[in-house]
């Protein structure tokens, strides 16, 4: 009865992580789920990093890790900023944030939407943010890292666009007093009233209905998450200016980055980078044809003269220096920016 009994207890052994099952030939690691908090919907273009990070991790970690995604915030019941302060006390694993929202957390990280910091367009980003020693990649990285999270990538939101129902936007004269939904950081709520709007902050999920309802006049926001919104059903007029560049951060929480392997942390920064450049492609190639379907439902789409940005720059030009102030000129030369 006593050779019995020990044979039961060593079988009974291993903790949350790790069962056996028929002797140690058998030993069998029980999988750890992450949660994965992702901001907009399941056919956004976002999905593409989210997915592809998924299949990375528990094919590398062969089934050690899975990752279940949550898309549409579900995790914040909607609300941005706290779904970032979730990722940071580590009630979420990963996550896939835009730079904008991050800054409520990580305050630097708003220079990055700073109007017109990426003077020649996607050329400008790789050189600052997607190739080889990219410097602003690092300054995204030490910035996150010293809040205590781990960045394993950066996606795209792409160059936020400017929608309303009121005129087409053709030059500064033309954004007075027009009512635009902004995201909730100071910025660009300084930015938009530079210009002359009148900014309001909502949570992005009433965007719809005020737009429908006409509380506001516009809003701004990348082409896909305006199509995955469907925003285009609501509005007369969407205007071309790449006033702002909006990155996508993939981040791993501090629990779960200290606790990973040399090992798997290569595995997890090697799925994250891979993930992210899948994800940056595939938003690229969307741009051309959502104008054309945005066209083709009634939008009337404009592009903003070179003239008209120029003007505008120097519009918005004092919150430049405003903003060296408070984050100092060696952050804005990590992006190429030099103050004369």
């Amino acid at each position: 009865m006593c050779a019995v009994m020990a044979l039961g207890v060593a079988g009974c052994g291993g903790g949350s992580e790790a069962s056996t099952e028929g002797g140690s030939e058998g030993a069998k690691v029980e999988a750890i789920n992450l949660k994965m908090a992702v901001t907009p919907s399941e056919t956004s273009v976002w999905m593409v990093a989210a997915n592809e990070f998924k299949k990375n991790i528990e094919e590398k970690t062969e089934g050690r890790y899975t990752v279940t995604i949550y898309g549409n915030e579900q995790l914040a019941a909607g609300d941005q900023t706290k779904g970032v302060e979730m990722l940071f006390n580590g009630t979420t694993d990963v996550d896939l944030h835009s730079s904008m929202i991050i800054s409520n957390v990580v305050p630097e990280l708003s220079l990055i939407s700073m109007p017109w910091l990426f003077p020649n367009g996607y050329d400008s980003v790789d050189e600052y943010l997607f190739n080889d020693g990219a410097t602003g990649a690092e300054f995204v990285k030490k910035a996150v890292e010293a809040k205590g999270a781990h960045v394993i990538g950066i996606g795209e939101n792409g160059f936020r666009q400017l929608t309303n129902n009121k005129r087409p936007i053709t030059s500064a004269a033309d954004m007075a007093m027009l009512k635009v939904r902004v995201p909730a950081i100071s910025l660009l709520v300084d930015v938009f009233k530079a210009l002359g709007a009148d900014p309001t902050q909502m949570p992005f999920g009433e965007v719809f209905t005020a737009l429908q309802q006409g509380a506001i006049d516009g809003q701004e926001n990348p082409y896909d998450t305006i199509r995955s919104a469907k925003i285009q059903e609501v509005q007369k007029y969407m205007t071309i200016w790449n006033y702002c560049y909006d990155p996508i951060i993939m981040s791993v929480s501090g629990n779960i980055w200290n606790k990973l392997s040399d090992e798997d942390k290569a595995i997890f920064e090697a799925a994250g980078k891979d993930a992210c450049a899948a994800q940056v492609a595939a938003s690229r190639d969307m741009d051309a044809s959502i104008i054309e379907e945005f066209k083709g439902i009634g939008v009337e789409v404009n592009e903003l003269s070179p003239e008209a940005i120029e003007e505008m720059k120097g519009i918005v030009a004092p919150i430049y220096d405003q903003y060296k102030e408070k984050f100092g000129a060696e952050a804005f030369a990590a992006f190429g920016y030099t103050f004369e």
